[in-house]
């Protein structure tokens, strides 16, 4: 009986071993099988990772960023991330067309990460009439990326040799989820987005803006990534502001960073602020921000209250100014209030001049007072002209560093 058992387990544990063998077997061949599919199939199609459209006299100018798979492998390491292809057209989809009869695979959309809008198509067209194409092209994904391109052709912007990613649209994607930390959730521009905003008619619109910081030509030029220095680089410079569809003004960097901090919550920034007794700045980092707006009053004009709870650690003071005491920080986080209200209230201003409503005073009084809202709404731009707007900024310094600065 023991030997049978024996003999029984042996059996067992052989069948086990083959099965495991035939297990393995079939894992490798559809690993390989599933490889050769995966390079066939890229071997027929061009994958885009970028689609940039301008405008000129004749019509649209549409240009697409393709993959290069072998620049991905190690035997690739020297070869170029991407190849960029234009076309003119009487429309956007025609224009895509003619680049398509350039090429001898077809081209897949539905990886496209950034859709970049040149200077000059958004300072003709209405913002709705250019998202248009891509809410109706059904291969684009629902969440690709919207940017403006400042000063550039978004053709020539895509022809930019990046460093770190060879890839200029997958660097644009990078730089835009990065910057969410610092504008939150404005770096999202999406066609639906921009279709619901439009919708609304309550918040003006803004879209991220890019830059080329440097010698366009020579960026152009593989040679841009083979240097310590690149000669030309991709800048996410600022936001630009709409006003009933139609591109109204550019907000600087600073201006974006501010306005990023008044409109969402947000998590990490730097903020500086003039020193108030003397020369010099003060640098806070990892900034977070809760922006907060209520209405003032029930009748009459509506007037709103803008209050902004601040967190931040000290990073430079360049002033003569003591950081050692209660006294001196308490001190420090005042004049950054008075300071950072006033810039708040200069941003606040510059709006209300253009008669543009980005930070949503119009929202709020749309959600808490719905009855006093469909009695301005259609003339919303004037009303919030001239409406009276304060702002109560709140700062807490969280942590003054390891060094203090001491009065000499």
């Amino acid at each position: 009986m023991r030997q049978m058992k024996r003999n029984n387990q042996v059996k067992q544990t052989n069948t086990k071993s083959m099965i495991t063998l035939f297990l393995a077997i079939g894992l490798i061949i559809s690993i390989i099988v599933s490889k050769q599919v995966q390079d066939s199939m890229l071997n027929k199609i061009s994958i885009v990772s970028a689609i940039g459209i301008d405008k000129n006299e004749k019509g649209y100018i549409a240009s697409i960023q393709i993959y290069n798979p072998t620049a991905n492998s190690k035997e690739g390491a020297a070869e170029i991330g991407a190849y960029t292809y234009s076309a003119q057209g009487r429309t956007i989809p025609e224009a895509i067309d003619r680049i398509h009869n350039k090429l001898a695979r077809t081209i897949f959309l539905d990886n496209t990460e950034v859709a970049v809008l040149g200077e000059s198509l958004v300072k003709s067209d209405e913002i709705s009439s250019i998202t248009h194409y891509f809410m109706r092209e059904s291969n684009l994904p629902a969440n690709i990326k919207i940017v403006i391109s400042k000063g550039v052709k978004a053709e020539k912007l895509l022809q930019i040799f990046t460093p770190v990613q060879k890839i200029s649209g997958n660097r644009l994607d990078e730089m835009l989820t990065r910057k969410r930390e610092s504008w939150g959730n404005l770096t999202d521009i999406t066609s639906n987005k921009i279709k619901e905003m439009v919708n609304r008619k309550r918040t003006e619109l803004t879209i991220p803006y890019i830059s080329i910081k440097g010698d366009l030509l020579k960026g152009s030029s593989k040679d841009n990534i083979e240097k310590a220095t690149p000669e030309a680089l991709i800048e996410i410079e600022g936001l630009a502001v709409f006003k009933h569809q139609r591109f109204s003004y550019w907000l600087s960097s600073s201006e974006s960073n501010l306005y990023g901090l008044t409109k969402t919550k947000i998590r990490d920034t730097t903020l500086i602020t003039k020193c108030q007794r003397g020369s010099g700045y003060v640098t806070w980092k990892d900034v977070r921000g809760k922006p907060v707006i209520q209405i003032q009053d029930k009748k009459g004009a509506p007037a709103f209250l803008l209050q902004l709870q601040i967190k931040g650690k000290l990073s430079d003071v360049s002033c003569n100014l003591d950081t050692s005491t209660i006294k001196a920080i308490s001190s420090l986080e005042h004049d950054a209030e008075l300071e950072l209200q006033k810039q708040i209230n200069q941003l606040i201003v510059k709006t209300q001049n253009k008669k543009t409503d980005i930070n949503g005073f119009g929202e709020v009084l749309y959600r808490k007072q719905p009855k006093r809202w469909n009695k301005v709404k259609n003339n919303w731009n004037s009303v919030y002209s001239t409406a009276q707007i304060q702002t109560n900024v709140k700062v807490d310094l969280m942590d003054i560093g390891e060094i203090s600065s001491s009065l000499k």
